[in-house]
């Protein structure tokens, strides 16, 4: 069995995992190994891909995309007979140097859970709002102590393209560019959702800083780009919190 840890994000439209090193040094960027990413329907077909690897010695999965997928997966990992049985993350009172202020911890998303302690990682004792921008947008804030204080969600990028064509009559459905002063539809729908996140996101910004010093926004995702020129306020970008927060909680099973 050989020493590294797969770790898996599976999310509501990608599967998205890596091959970490266990290191006590350096994160998730540092010590990746190979990665990549699948549609949830493209599941089935990554047996193949993982089958040249030989069995990881650690597993470690977060899951938001439900029990037909989780079962899915554990077929996946059944290329290696010799593997050890996955770590399937669930968020608790307290992990990693993060407290949960949910009312019932086990209800956050795992996603957000790993972003937080990704987070809490890669920042250490500084609070932090943390973006997640997939198919859909969370905004999480963490204090400088560790703690998870709340945070909301709203539909991602894409969601909200879908929503207007599909609840619209006349609406395309069709890829725009982002413009200051759109002259056709298509870019106005792409220009107005890019608005409508940055905005959202800066707003929370300005209310959380207006009350907690040396505030860190660190944005992640695969809609993070999208997003990420539109805003007028300080951020940090991380390709993949989720991951980092999976390397982290590898490390301390």
């Amino acid at each position: 069995m050989s020493e590294f840890h797969l770790l898996i994000d599976v999310g509501n439209t990608f599967l998205k995992w890596g091959l970490f090193r266990p290191s006590a040094a350096g994160g998730a960027r540092e010590n990746r190994l190979e990665s990549g990413h699948a549609l949830l329907e493209e599941i089935p077909a990554l047996p193949a891909q993982f089958a040249k690897y030989p069995a990881p010695s650690g597993i470690v999965i977060s899951n938001v995309a439900g029990t037909r997928v989780r079962a899915a997966t554990i077929r996946v990992l059944e290329v290696w007979p010799d593997a050890p049985a996955p770590y399937w993350l669930i968020p608790q009172a307290e992990q990693c140097g993060v407290r949960n202020s949910y009312r019932n911890p086990a209800q956050l998303g795992s996603d957000r859970w790993a972003a937080l302690i990704g987070a809490r990682w890669l920042l250490g004792p500084r609070a932090a709002m943390v973006v997640v921008c997939g198919t859909a947008t969370t905004i999480d804030f963490l204090s400088a102590e560790g703690v998870f204080k709340g945070g909301t969600i709203m539909p991602g990028v894409g969601l909200m393209l879908r929503s207007l064509h599909e609840g619209t009559a006349a609406l395309p459905d069709q890829g725009g560019e982002f413009d200051e002063y759109p002259t056709q539809t298509v870019d106005a729908i792409a220009s107005g959702c890019q608005h409508a996140q940055a905005g959202a996101i800066e707003r929370m910004y300005a209310h959380e800083a207006s009350h907690v010093r040396d505030l860190t926004c660190l944005i992640s995702g695969g809609a993070a780009r999208a997003v990420t020129p539109r805003l007028a306020i300080p951020f940090q970008y991380h390709e993949n919190l989720v991951l980092e927060g999976l390397y982290r909680v590898s490390m301390s099973l």
